[in-house]
């Protein structure tokens, strides 16, 4: 099909989002390069309303919007290690209590590049919070890439 994906139409090419090619940063900290971002999605409660003697159509009306938590994955550098470690420690040693009124504005944003590593689309996660670390299975016998994995939950991206 012609022009499908942009290929077919010129100077659309450079502008498709590239699903391995994006950033993180928290509170306009880089917290590095990730291979995998997970979650990014919504999902909404919905009750569905007839008024008396109307059968014609329902009323639909939002009752909550959730959003998962964000699951970033990648192999462990020097570098972003660090920089993700000094980013953990200082959330996690905000005293118990504190952490809303300190935290309250932390943002993240999830940048996603084109080829020519432009931004095509971005998400900014509000009230972002470590939710959970984890670091890479070492095991002596095996040659494989050591992967960390870091989930953040939020307040929502909409």
């Amino acid at each position: 099909m012609p022009g499908a994906g942009g290929g077919g139409v010129p100077g659309m090419a450079g502008a498709l989002g590239m699903s391995m090619r994006f950033g993180v940063r928290i509170d306009g900290i880089s917290l590095g390069s990730w291979s995998s971002c997970k979650g990014l999605e919504m999902s909404c409660t919905m009750h569905k309303i007839r008024e008396g003697g109307g059968y014609e159509f329902e009323h639909i009306l939002f009752a909550d919007i959730t959003y998962p938590a964000i699951k970033l994955e990648r192999a462990m550098e020097s570098a972003s290690a660090i920089q993700l470690r000094t980013w953990l420690t200082t959330e996690l040693r905000t005293p118990p209590g504190l952490q809303t009124a300190t935290a309250a504005g932390k943002t993240a944003t999830i940048t996603l590049l084109d080829p020519a590593w432009r931004p095509v689309a971005t998400w900014t996660l509000r009230g972002v919070y470590p939710k959970a670390w984890v670091g890479p299975t070492l095991a002596a016998g095996k040659s494989a890439v050591a992967i960390e994995r870091l989930e953040l939950v939020h307040e929502g991206f909409l």
